[in-house]
């Protein structure tokens, strides 16, 4: 468990992105899905000749678009000294910021954003990139909560190097997760939706910000079952205050590696933070956290880590 005191940290930060390369300005991006609809993505590369790796930073739930957030600014910050693709949600465009990210969504959202076509578009958007010349062919995945069970569904899916999920809990599925986040006097009603949901898989009906569509889609899901099926280096990152991915949660994906005989694994705990990295007294710990994720990757893409135990 990482215990670096948080001025260290904070200096490693700068330190880092100081000596990180420019970067160019960021360029948009349309294509377009089997369904007529486009796929709006960003691109962002460093400012040298020579070919770096590519980063896939991946944004959490809600229909704001990715750069509006701004953990993921702190991302992009972080990994500087590797090009970087966001990809928008489906129904979201550039630019878009409701006042309500959960409740003021557009109607193509409402009907098609499940995490499963996210998975899709980043599986189409990383293979047209393929044969690009700034490209060096290695993949690092990166996301947060829902983002980070993106990544993880998208890991095995596209050979990822490395990914690093933080706050996506992922040893039991995602309904689970759900339900065991909020009082026991809502269960009833979080099993009610749940089953409507599996009964009615194309509803855009809402709860909870999301349409039954979409919980459909997510709920018997479990992050770990895609992490297992890698040889990617996977990095997992939970607060000890998080209820929406409970640390025990995240701590049996580590059971589930061990039982699996696999070593790809790193899981770093915070016992202080919660799902944003915040503290008790509301101070914001997500710099120092990617700090450190960010020399985490650092030592892991300039060695060779075996994906599967050796038991002596």
């Amino acid at each position: 468990m990482p215990t670096h005191a948080k001025h260290f940290a904070t200096f490693v930060f700068a330190a880092f992105i100081a000596a990180s390369p420019a970067m160019a300005e960021p360029r948009s991006f349309e294509t377009p899905r089997a369904d007529g609809s486009v796929i709006h993505w960003m691109l962002d590369l460093p400012v040298n000749e020579a070919k770096s790796a590519l980063v896939v930073i991946a944004q959490g739930s809600g229909c704001a678009a990715a750069m509006q957030s701004s953990n993921l600014e702190l991302a992009r910050s972080a990994f500087g000294n590797l090009a970087a693709l966001t990809v928008e949600k489906y129904g979201v465009k550039p630019g878009d910021n409701p006042t309500d990210d959960h409740g003021d969504c557009s109607q193509p959202f409402r009907e098609h954003h499940t995490v499963s076509q996210r998975v899709a578009d980043y599986r189409q958007i990383i293979g047209s990139l393929r044969d690009a010349a700034w490209w060096n062919g290695k993949l690092v995945l990166f996301g947060g909560s829902e983002g980070g069970i993106v990544m993880a569904m998208l890991a095995p899916e596209v050979r990822a190097d490395a990914a690093i999920l933080i706050s996506t809990g992922g040893g039991v599925p995602f309904g689970q997760m759900v339900r065991q986040s909020i009082p026991e006097e809502g269960w009833p009603t979080v099993d009610a939706t749940f089953e409507r949901a599996r009964q009615n898989p194309d509803s855009t009906e809402l709860w909870a910000g999301q349409s039954l569509r979409f919980w459909a889609d997510a709920i018997d899901r479990r992050a770990a079952d895609y992490m297992l099926r890698a040889d990617t280096d996977f990095l997992l990152i939970q607060g000890g205050r998080d209820r929406a991915g409970a640390s025990n949660v995240a701590r049996a994906v580590g059971d589930l590696f061990a039982s699996a005989g696999r070593c790809n694994l790193t899981y770093w705990e915070f016992p202080a933070f919660d799902h944003g990295m915040i503290d008790a007294n509301g101070n914001a710990h997500m710099v120092e956290v990617l700090s450190q994720a960010a020399l985490w990757l650092a030592s892991h893409t300039a060695t060779n880590v075996s994906a599967a135990c050796t038991t002596q």
